[in-house]
């Protein structure tokens, strides 16, 4: 099947900052899941960040090509995220909101065939901003567009263009963004079945400061994960996952300025995740 435009260079995302596993965390998080009896999954987080304690349950239930998915947090809001897959061949339809923000609510339309994959978003405002996106690809190569579209304004707000080489060990990403006036340069490299690389270099195209994201990612003989990653700042960041055979998972994180040791205290962070 064909990707969307946002996995094009997605190996190196998930070295970098992580994805379902190897997530930086640098506050305390606690997190319980369940499932009842009738299939509907608990989460609950509990995240201190400084000396502001936060909580969340996140409830998840499927049925058939039915899906919902509610956050309730103690700021108040309500994040919902129903869909509908399969309603014509390819085509998943949700819809999504957080309550009680009015100009929150988006309807979102994915169509994914063997050869293209179509993403639309549009606000549900009076005056909605619309974003349309495309990927394809042909062998190993990957390319895609995104243009978005503000009906207040009468104007195109945004596009960009990516193109992509997944191939064996080695996946290349380009991308275009912010009216193709910023260029991103992302590479990610397998050096053994154990051992990941990953580098993330921008630039805006009309010349200025570079920015850039060096990482490496180790999975030991054990199951755990290793990761250790610098920054064009001199932000040194490390993090080390396990998951135990009882299901729980463990994630600590550490992050110190290279620059300024003395002046700065490193960060230190940890999740737990009770299965």
């Amino acid at each position: 099947m064909a990707v969307a435009i946002s996995d094009i260079g997605k190996e190196v995302r998930s070295i970098l900052y992580g994805a379902k596993d190897g997530v930086f965390q640098y506050d305390q998080k606690l997190s319980y899941s369940t499932r009842t009896a009738d299939g509907v999954q608990l989460v609950l987080n509990a995240i201190r960040k400084d000396e502001k304690a936060d909580l969340s349950l996140r409830t998840v239930y499927n049925y058939g090509n039915y899906g919902l998915n509610a956050t309730f947090t103690t700021s108040d809001k309500v994040h919902v995220l129903a869909s509908l897959d399969k309603i014509a061949p390819g085509v998943k339809v949700s819809l999504s909101a957080t309550l009680p923000d009015k100009e929150s609510g988006k309807l979102l339309v994915d169509y994914i065939n063997q050869h293209v994959h179509l993403k639309t978003s549009v606000g549900m405002t009076t005056q909605p901003k619309v974003t349309v996106s495309a990927a394809s690809g042909y062998q190993n190569i990957v390319f895609g567009g995104e243009v978005a579209y503000s009906t207040e304004k009468s104007a195109v707000c945004n596009y960009g263009l990516a193109l992509g080489l997944h191939a064996g060990d080695s996946q290349l990403a380009v991308h275009l963004q912010d009216k193709c006036e910023t260029l991103k340069f992302m590479a990610a490299h397998n050096v053994s079945k154990d051992k990941m690389l990953a580098a993330e270099i921008t630039r805006p195209v009309a010349g200025g400061d570079v920015t850039f994201n060096l990482g490496i990612a180790r999975r030991m003989e054990n199951g755990a994960l290793l990761k250790t990653k610098i920054d064009h700042t001199g932000t040194l960041s490390a993090l080390y996952e396990q998951r135990l055979s009882t299901g729980e998972k463990f994630v600590l994180s550490t992050q110190l300025d290279t620059l300024n040791i003395g002046g700065k205290a490193p960060k230190v962070g940890f999740a737990l995740d009770l299965a």
